[in-house]
């Protein structure tokens, strides 16, 4: 036999021994024979012993050596106790011995022959047991790592955004293989290097690792560079490297040290090639969405300029009420999504202004009341302006209600508190502030970035969201004023 063969079977005998139908075995013999607790001892197919008593080891072992019992046997021990050994076999597979110590009397020949057929029932039945465990342990685990790859399908579909996306993605794949670190690469548009998209470290203390810090690969250099030019996996015992390929590479993704510290096999390497795939369609989509964005930016951007020649004393105006803006809904934590929409409603609050006389825009001091109504209902304008842009159907409620005032006397609809779209708040109190500092032709003059901020704080809970207004002057102090409000400055 070999010395493989015999360590598996060392350590099956070692588990046999362990395992319940043994106790129950001892037990039953133990009331049978009048002992309390019969000691045992197991030894191996050489009578080296598993574990039990090893002070008794040395003369047992030698005199089963000299003869190898294949039944049932009693025996006297060299300290006058009865003693019997029973083999543990199966065909011509001697598995190794168990041996009853210091028994009160000898086994009788019915004992000895249920003794066996115990053992021989008990060992098929422990030989299932292993084999129902080895099979559920090969099965468990592809069944995680599909039903987790449906998972990860469900969650890399629920984003478009390419940053989250790739940080999610070596999340997951970290979680799938179960290993402690991955890493998340794509070839920029020269296609001549790598740039590192996103870091999971285990040993980190489990967190995101900042990928500024990561040097870019060169395609073709290292495992990593050339897993993306040739297109080729690469699994060691604690990496594996794996292209993510649609019509040519784009990228690779690495998991290194498993957290069991076996080495990664065949199926691990199914499992991440899997996972690269479901990767390249989440990210062909996330592409998709984001030509899809710029396109739509650009038109607004394009609609916005538009509105800016007809008005154009407001255009400066626009640039800095828009990063104002956008930096309170950052300190007020709104998703991306979100702020996403805000940034479409600041740069188009305006498109009603087509159909406002150029007299009334450019009017010289204050409005009569019939003018001033003609200003107010240009936002509702807007929206017949926007209402076919499907895309823009979630900044039109921030559009429409950002002339609202918190005390609900406001318009259009006089609307009051929470009831207000919180983007629209924002924009009440930006704009507000955006009005005060600023040159405007139906006004006198305009008052220090000081006085506005004063003015703002005044009307907290009255005009405005008193939540919305603490973010707003917090956000203020974050933002390089000095640059924002250069042309102030300079015509002071």
């Amino acid at each position: 036999m070999s010395e493989y063969n015999k360590k598996k079977d060392k350590e099956f005998l070692k588990k046999f021994c362990k395992s319940g139908s043994i106790a129950k075995l001892k037990q039953v013999f133990s009331d049978i024979m009048g002992n309390k607790q019969i000691k045992c001892m197991f030894l191996d197919p050489d009578c080296a012993p598993i574990e039990g008593n090893q002070k008794a080891h040395p003369e047992i072992a030698k005199a089963l050596r000299l003869r190898l019992p294949e039944a049932v046997e009693n025996f006297t021990c060299s300290c006058g106790k009865h003693c019997m050994t029973i083999p543990v076999k199966q065909g011509d597979n001697v598995y190794g011995y168990i041996v009853g110590l210091h028994l009160k009397q000898p086994l009788d020949k019915t004992s000895a022959a249920f003794v066996k057929i115990y053992i021989d029932l008990a060992l098929k039945e422990f030989q299932k047991e292993q084999e129902l465990t080895k099979l559920y342990d090969t099965i468990r685990p592809r069944a995680i790592a599909l039903s987790t790859i449906h998972t990860i399908h469900r969650l890399l579909s629920s984003t478009l955004n390419m940053d989250e996306l790739i940080e999610r993605m070596a999340r997951l794949s970290l979680q799938v293989m179960r290993c402690r670190s991955c890493s998340i690469m794509l070839i920029d548009e020269s296609g001549k290097y790598l740039m590192p998209k996103a870091v999971i470290d285990l040993n980190n203390n489990g967190g995101k690792k900042d990928v500024c810090k990561y040097r870019k690969i060169k395609v073709g250099s290292g495992i990593i560079g050339n897993v993306a030019r040739s297109g080729k996996v690469y699994r060691f015992r604690s990496l594996m490297c794996v292209p993510l390929i649609e019509e040519d590479t784009v990228g690779v993704i690495c998991v290194k040290k498993k957290t069991s510290k076996a080495s990664f096999s065949n199926f691990d390497l199914e499992i991440l090639l899997t996972l690269a795939e479901q990767a390249v369609i989440a990210i062909r989509n996330a592409k998709l969405y984001e030509e899809q964005e710029k396109a739509a930016y650009g038109s607004i951007k394009s609609l916005a300029v538009l509105l800016d020649a007809k008005s154009p004393n407001m255009y400066t105006r626009s640039e800095r009420f828009t990063k104002i803006t956008l930096a309170v809904a950052e300190e007020m934590r709104l998703s991306r999504e979100e702020i996403k929409d805000l940034h479409y409603a600041v740069l188009l609050p305006d498109t009603g202004k087509f159909g406002i006389p150029d007299k009334i825009l450019k009017k010289q001091g204050g409005l009569s009341l019939g003018e001033f109504n003609i200003i107010k209902k240009q936002h509702l304008e807007s929206l017949k302006i926007l209402q076919p842009l499907e895309f823009l159907k979630p900044a039109m409620p921030i559009i429409k209600h950002h002339h609202e005032r918190y005390d609900g006397m406001g318009y259009p609809d006089g609307l009051k508190g929470k009831q207000i779209p919180l983007g629209a708040r924002i924009m009440a109190v930006v704009e507000a502030f955006e009005a005060m500092v600023s040159a405007r032709p139906y006004k006198d003059k305009r008052i220090t970035i000081s006085q506005a901020i004063k003015e703002i704080e005044r009307n907290k809970g009255t005009q405005f969201d008193p939540e919305v207004v603490a973010s707003f002057i917090s956000a203020l102090k974050k933002l390089d004023l000095k640059k924002l409000f250069y042309d102030l400055l300079m015509n002071k």
